[in-house]
């Protein structure tokens, strides 16, 4: 995994990200934090280094459009996820530049890659994964729709695996939020950490390899931009009620562009993306809170938990009471 140099706006303050001296250890694991509190750039970027792979999560407020420049000292492959806010990176190296918004992924190669990124005056919240060759090379599907980002790692030339940016879907947006929880203080973190980035990564590779995930490449930036709006209000207010119709009308679109364009993004309709978000609240509440399952039915939008109990078992196998007495 190769370090970054990164330079602030060009105005003195620079760091080398992986190189922290103030970093802890513990089991393997190494956690550094380098924070930020500049009138262009205030926040924080924490680094967790594992025999495999690098987490690196940033949470920034910008202003004044910084320019962050960037140096890898060698060959790097990125999974990279951007939640909130959005980003310009210029690699100047090879006279390339990629667009990143909120909400979506991509997967990159980058092989002594000089340039930097700018990002727009918000704030940056973004997970970045840093893969060692051999580690992903494991993983990496077999088929042909593949060989051309393993053709360029081989021949160590920097990019992007899609032209595109590629839409987090609700299923990756948990799995994130499990990473960017995980603390020092887990007992089984290496285990939980190594678990879900490879469960990341299968659900980036499959999105990558669907056929139908290339007609995005159809829609208008500014209804890709709407069908995010509509899932990200979707991930803040699955337990309400909501209709095709009212949601249409809140991200400024029609129901026949959601419907289409939601199913096209995520791989399921708004309903679909809706129920997986209850349900897999559901399964958490039910194993982390002491919480009845009424309550639970409440929280997560089925006023009848009858209703609930025979989703739940659907979906899972299983009622509710069973899997709350294990």
């Amino acid at each position: 995994m190769a370090p970054r140099h990164i330079d602030i706006n060009t105005k003195g303050r620079s760091f080398n990200f992986g190189n922290n001296t103030s970093a802890q250890s513990i089991e393997d694991i190494t956690d550094s934090c380098t924070t930020f509190n500049e009138p262009e750039i205030a926040g924080w970027i924490r680094e967790t280094l594992l025999e495999d792979f690098k987490v690196i999560l940033a949470n920034l407020k910008i202003s004044e459009r910084p320019l962050i420049r960037f140096t890898y000292s060698g060959k790097a492959i990125e999974m990279l996820f951007v939640t909130t806010g959005s980003f310009e990176m210029h690699f100047t190296s090879h006279n390339d530049h990629h667009v990143f918004n909120k909400h979506t992924h991509n997967l990159l190669f980058s092989n002594k890659a000089t340039g930097y990124f700018q990002p727009d005056n918000n704030d940056l919240r973004f997970v970045c994964i840093q893969l060692k060759r051999d580690f992903f090379e494991k993983f990496l599907p077999s088929d042909d729709s593949f060989n051309v980002f393993r053709k360029m790692i081989r021949n160590g030339q920097t990019g992007c695996i899609k032209s595109v940016n590629y839409p987090i879907t609700p299923e990756m947006h948990f799995l994130l939020t499990d990473i960017i929880r995980s603390t020092e203080e887990d007992r089984f973190r290496k285990t939980f950490l190594y678990a879900r980035i490879l469960e990341l990564l299968l659900l980036q590779t499959e999105q990558y390899g669907d056929p139908e995930a290339e007609s995005l490449k159809d829609l208008s930036p500014s209804d890709r931009e709407k069908i995010y709006k509509a899932k990200a209000y979707l991930l803040k207010n699955y337990g309400q009620k909501i209709t095709l119709q009212g949601l249409a009308k809140k991200i400024g679109t029609n129901e026949f562009l959601l419907k289409n364009g939601f199913k096209t993004a995520f791989g399921t309709t708004v309903f679909g993306c809706i129920h997986h978000l209850r349900m897999t609240k559901a399964k958490k509440l039910l194993l982390e809170q002491k919480l009845t399952i009424s309550q639970i039915s409440d929280i997560t939008g089925y006023k009848n938990p009858q209703h609930f109990s025979t989703a739940f078992k659907k979906k899972f196998g299983m009622t509710p009471s069973k899997l709350k007495q294990r």
